[in-house]
């Protein structure tokens, strides 16, 4: 599924992805979208999640600019699991000591890991 198809997918749901977390995008997703649009918007999924784990590897490496390409472009594959991407762009963020744009991601993520990290800020 391209990101203009889940644009679409978005709309025929009625899913603002500007207005809700990423949480709350993807479970809503998995709530409304059949079984054969959940199998596309998961493989892409997938895609992006790759990403994330070599954004991840190269934050441990302290190569914090690759981690925010990686992630960026995790981001450019859609918004279902996006909650991920926003994570570990907030942790990003706080090894830059940026304390204010990290809980904007955080907060744009809504895991329950990103709501913790929020809260002992």
């Amino acid at each position: 599924m391209s990101p203009k198809q889940e644009r679409e997918l978005l709309e025929k749901y009625g899913i603002d992805p500007e207005r809700l977390s990423a949480e709350e995008v993807t479970q809503l997703l998995k709530k409304k979208a059949t079984r054969q649009e959940l199998e596309a918007l998961r493989s892409r999924y997938a895609r992006k999640m790759s990403y994330c784990a070599q954004a991840e590897q190269a934050m441990a490496q302290g190569n914090l600019r690759r981690a925010q390409e990686l992630l960026e472009y995790a981001l450019s594959l859609g918004v279902y699991g996006n909650e991920a991407v926003y994570n570990l762009l907030g942790d990003l963020y706080m090894r830059r000591g940026e304390r204010e744009r990290a809980a904007e991601f955080y907060r744009k993520s809504g895991s329950t890991d990103s709501l913790k990290k929020l809260r002992t800020m």
